[in-house]
């Protein structure tokens, strides 16, 4: 029992430091998807010839990073989830004549109890679901909404409507480098030059479907988090 507690513990410890870590890949991304000015050339620090980076691979790329950051959280937890589920199966079947101490309860039952003040509501959950949950889809979200804002080159579609018409019914953005307006760019054109090749409309369904594979993840994720009332459940 002892080592299966053990193993709980350290299944809990990599998912909250795997979360964290989450949640802060996904902000940047986030935070650079609506930074157009900022492009990063590694060129001059490590002495190659290469291109590089700008917005337009946070934009492109970023739902994909959100899917495979919300999966590696999701299978955590659901390890997690069925060990908390294996162990209390054991002490209700009487396998372990001792039961589980009030520590052990208190850490499987994830430390919910009713009657909990805002403060220690916000300290042991709200901030989780924000970081941990939250955090992931709406950049994926964001990226999304700044992915609309390309246009393919030169420039056929000026308004929001008329890109998201090319861009998801149309053949007229495949396979080129896209443009972004002018109020996009905020003084920094020459990032134009550097932006990825999209391939619309392909390209562009494909992003929104990762949006929504990475809601429905995180909601998975936050089920099986909080399901601390319900250890019998199937994860």
């Amino acid at each position: 029992m002892d080592r299966d507690l053990k193993r709980f513990d350290d299944l809990t410890s990599s998912f909250e430091k795997t979360a964290a870590l989450v949640g802060f890949v996904n902000l940047i991304l986030a935070i650079w998807a609506r930074a157009p000015g900022l492009q990063i050339g590694p060129s001059p620090a490590i002495g190659l010839s290469v291109g590089g980076l700008n917005v337009g691979y946070a934009i492109v790329f970023g739902p994909l990073i959100a899917l495979l950051t919300t999966s590696v959280m999701t299978s955590l937890l659901r390890r997690r989830h069925l060990l908390r589920c294996a162990i209390v199966k054991k002490v209700a079947e009487g396998a372990e004549s001792e039961g589980l101490s009030p520590g052990d309860d208190l850490a499987l039952g994830d430390y919910s109890r009713a009657g909990m003040t805002w403060v220690g509501l916000f300290a042991d959950r709200w901030w989780r679901v924000l970081w941990y949950f939250c955090i992931p889809p709406l950049a994926a979200l964001i990226e999304v909404i700044r992915y609309c804002d390309f246009a393919p080159s030169p420039p056929i579609a000026s308004g929001f409507w008329d890109r998201v018409r090319v861009l998801f019914f149309s053949l007229d953005g495949w396979s080129v480098q896209p443009t972004l307006p002018t109020r996009a760019l905020e003084g920094a054109s020459n990032l134009v030059l550097d932006l990825p090749y999209i391939y619309s409309p392909v390209e562009s369904w494909v992003e929104v479907g990762l949006l929504c594979l990475v809601v429905a993840l995180a909601v998975r994720a936050a089920a099986i988090y909080f399901a601390s009332g319900s250890h019998g459940s199937r994860a």
